[in-house]
């Protein structure tokens, strides 16, 4: 292919060896207690000749309510407008044909977004500005901030690399580089009421500024290259409380925004759970020793009772059990050997058919659980989550999210679509408080008859169903109010709920008085694009999609998007945004295109630099296409381009090269190469050696525990609670007969209050063993002597013997 081809019109497929036009992206972001309102600046200069077409595909939070898009050029500002999706591409290209310059943001899915230069000058540069507001993930007190930083090569099924105009496979797929020539510069200030504490990020350095009671965030770098999601943790217990936003607004459109707390359930009751694992050739390296930990640690939690499957998935399936078994002894122990020798090694992710087997699963008496672990990287979200969407009423889905840049949209729609929850485990951090977290919420008995009780005001709810409730951390609704401001008076907003011990309520006051005045509409905002996210994920509208039949029949969801894009100013998948920059003297000629390269994912597939090296030297000669490695490839290139926004709807591209295949064999194919120690999983199988070398006594303990939740008195226990087993056996001999019975209880005893003695940091982590390990206790027919229970007798040969440890 040549270095580049003119062209009479911007658009048409072109090379990709002149200079990249994108020079950094910043981020401003502030905090405050509903949410978080962010701006990102991208800035493209032209250092070549001729004029260019400059396209960029990146990653926002799937959340992002985009009510925001401007360009600066040459001091002037240029202001974007909301239009229908095929009127703002007209406007786009028309504009570019007339010499003018132009620019569109389009949106691929929630979280995939696509930014145009149409027609830069040669020596120009344009600074585009994007806005976006978005709710605060908030679990436990403490906030979540994501910015997702690139997007990650996405498997296409078969039927998303074909059909009229350009594929998914295209659009979710830009090209990709070890490095690019850009970064991210980023500030966020947090404007929170009540008191902040640990402000930390796992997955960058960053630096903190505190002035008269408010703190600043950026990096502690420079810049920071654009291969991971950055990750902001900030505990803000004030945030865990009910509250309640009442906006007025100058146009009358006044809107209300209710987070419940509600309480946690202490309850947990067998379920059927089907661990859907994703097994991929992008989960190699540290996402698929993330799966095993976290799958380890699952099993453990399980409560007595429960039957459970393990279903590994690629381009084939993998069941460890032909349908759910019994939680015991003998399907632990199986479970967690299968668990240790997981390998990434079953080609694409295909994700639809899995998702199939594990609802058509010979069906048990207990309610079905369906947890997933993904990173999350293919294109067929939309068939995904309708698929889910039908099954609701069978089985709550709930989600992991692994690695530096899962897809957000996937991850937390499937959780939406299944009625379930979503958690996210960085390369690095601590998962076991998550992993804790979401079994119990997994294992809690789901709340029936969800209604929300507005108190007599009138208002249009957003999302018209109440989402899912969990007792962990918020729950967010909105509403738009049309009750007149004359009429409205202190009232009780009440989510209401029945429970398997009764009823439930929880209740937020409404003061009218108390109302907030935003200058950008904030929680208006927030309410439309609540409402939209809830008809984009419809069935009907995903089906409208494929077909104008279908559409006609979607055609109310339709509408209602459009009309509160419209009206707010939002982007959607309806929508884009477009602004025209008009010139006295045009600029005409050809327009070369350039595709703007993003940077691979830190850790995706366990590629290395050498691999993507030789990547880099086949994209030289034209794009790859990885059939044969994926079963579908995720199209896209490597330092190369694929089909461009303008012409994407009518011009096919080229077919491509195809590399070598053992270059990706780790990566899509079935890897057969032994994993390396430090992908080796830390939550050993019970009953080996390993259990004595885990470096975590925490992890050492849940190793030891059996299904039941009761431990043994062994060497092993004896060195996790840092005593002697000879020691630990004479002691019993005082208190009660030396038993099997015994010799158990006194075991789980130990191990209980050893926990409760050095691990109260974190409880999170073992706080469903230790519910299991007490319910065992509590059935236990003999008892210590002197009138005390097992659990107060090991408190008091703990206090004897040690110390409390000090724990890292």
């Amino acid at each position: 292919m040549p270095e580049s081809v003119a062209v009479p019109r911007a658009g048409l497929f072109t090379g990709t060896k002149g200079a990249v036009p994108l020079t950094g992206v910043t981020v401003d972001a502030e905090i405050s207690n509903l949410c978080a309102r962010v701006t990102v600046g991208q800035r493209y200069v032209n250092t070549e000749a001729t004029p260019i077409e400059a396209v960029y595909v990146f990653p926002l939070d799937e959340g992002s309510a985009v009510c925001g898009f401007e360009a600066i050029v040459d001091g002037t500002l240029v202001v974007g407008e909301v239009k229908e999706r095929d009127e703002a591409f007209n406007i786009y290209d028309e504009a570019i044909e007339q010499g003018h310059g132009a620019f569109l943001l389009d949106e691929e899915r929630p979280d995939v977004f696509q930014a145009s230069v149409g027609n830069l000058p040669p020596g120009k540069e344009v600074l585009l500005k994007l806005t976006y507001v978005s709710e605060l993930s908030i679990a436990d007190g403490s906030i979540r901030f994501v910015l997702p930083t690139t997007v990650s090569p996405r498997y296409a099924p078969s039927q998303g690399r074909s059909g009229v105009g350009r594929p998914d496979s295209e659009a979710l797929n830009p090209p990709v580089s070890w490095t690019v020539p850009y970064g991210l510069h980023l500030s966020v200030r947090l404007a929170l009421t009540g008191a902040i504490g640990r402000i930390e990020s796992p997955s960058h350095p960053i630096a903190i500024a505190l002035n008269d009671g408010e703190a600043t965030v950026t990096l502690a770098q420079r810049e920071a290259a654009l291969d991971q999601d950055f990750v902001l943790a900030i505990e803000a217990p004030a945030l865990a409380a009910p509250q309640a936003w009442l906006e007025r607004n100058d146009d009358g459109d006044d809107a209300v925004a209710i987070a419940f707390a509600p309480a946690r359930s202490a309850e947990a009751s067998p379920a059927e759970v089907i661990f859907l694992v994703d097994r991929s050739g992008s989960m190699a390296g540290s996402s698929i020793n993330e799966v095993r930990n976290a799958l380890q640690l699952c099993l453990r939690s399980l409560v007595p009772g429960s039957y459970f499957n393990i279903i590994g998935f690629g381009t084939q399936l993998d069941a460890l059990f032909p349908q759910s078994r019994l939680y015991d002894e003998g399907s632990l122990a199986a479970a967690s050997a299968h668990v240790s020798g997981m390998q990434a090694d079953l080609g694409g992710t295909e994700i639809l058919p899995a998702l199939e087997a594990a609802f058509n699963q010979p069906r048990t008496s207990m309610a079905r659980q369906v947890v997933v672990v993904t990173d999350g990287q293919v294109t067929n979200t939309d068939a995904v989550l309708a698929f889910v969407r039908k099954q609701e009423a069978y089985a709550r889905v709930f989600t992991f999210g692994i690695g530096a840049g899962p897809s957000q949209h996937l991850v937390r729609g499937l959780a939406r679509a299944g009625g379930g929850a979503a958690e996210f485990i960085m390369p690095g951090e601590r998962a076991s408080a998550k992993v804790t977290r979401q079994l119990a919420r997994v294992l809690a008995p789901a709340l029936t008859n969800v209604r929300l009780d507005w108190g007599g005001v009138e208002v249009t709810q957003a999302p018209s169903a109440v989402p899912a409730v969990f007792g962990d951390g918020r729950l967010l609704v909105y509403g738009l109010v049309r009750t007149p401001r004359e009429q409205r008076q202190q009232t009780t907003i009440r989510l209401q709920a029945d429970s398997s011990s009764g009823p439930v309520e929880y209740a937020v006051r409404l003061d009218p008085s108390q109302t907030t005045g935003h200058t950008h509409r904030t929680v208006a905002t927030l309410t439309a694009r609540a409402r939209i996210r809830e008809l984009e994920e419809h069935p009907e509208w995903i089906a409208a999609r494929g077909s104008r039949q279908a559409r006609r029949k979607a055609n109310s969801q339709v509408k209602e998007i459009l009309e509160l894009s419209l009206r707010y100013g939002l982007m959607s998948r309806e929508t884009s945004y477009v602004a025209v920059e008009r010139r006295d003297t045009p600029v005409l000629g050809d327009i070369q295109l350039r595709r703007i390269p993003v940077a691979l994912t830190r850790g995706w597939g366990d590629v290395g630099r050498v691999d993507v090296g030789r990547m880099q030297s086949m994209a030289d000669t034209g794009t790859f296409e990885a059939t044969a490695l994926l079963g579908g490839p995720f199209t896209g290139a490597i330092g190369q381009r694929s089909m461009p926004p303008a012409a994407a709807r009518s011009v096919r591209p080229e077919r491509s090269l195809r590399p070598e295949r053992s270059l990706f064999s780790r990566v899509f194919g079935k890897s057969t190469l032994p994993s390396d120690p430090e992908s080796q999983s830390i939550v050993p199988e019970p009953g080996t050696a390993d259990v004595a070398r885990a470096a975590d006594p925490i992890q050492r303990l849940v190793a030891l525990q059996h299904a039941d939740g009761s431990w043994d008195l062994t060497n092993e226990l004896a060195q996790a609670v840092s005593g002697r087993l000879a020691d630990l056996e004479k002691a019993l001999k005082d208190i009660a007969p030396a038993t099997a019975a015994t010799r158990q209880a006194w075991a789980t005893a130990l191990a209980l209050s050893w926990l409760e003695r050095n691990a109260v940091h974190a409880e999170g982590d073992w706080r469903l063993l230790a519910v299991k390990a007490r319910r065992w206790l509590d059935g236990v027919a003999t008892v210590p002597s002197g009138g005390r229970s097992w659990l107060e007798a090991a408190r008091d040969e703990l206090a004897h013997r040690q110390p409390p440890a000090r724990m890292r």
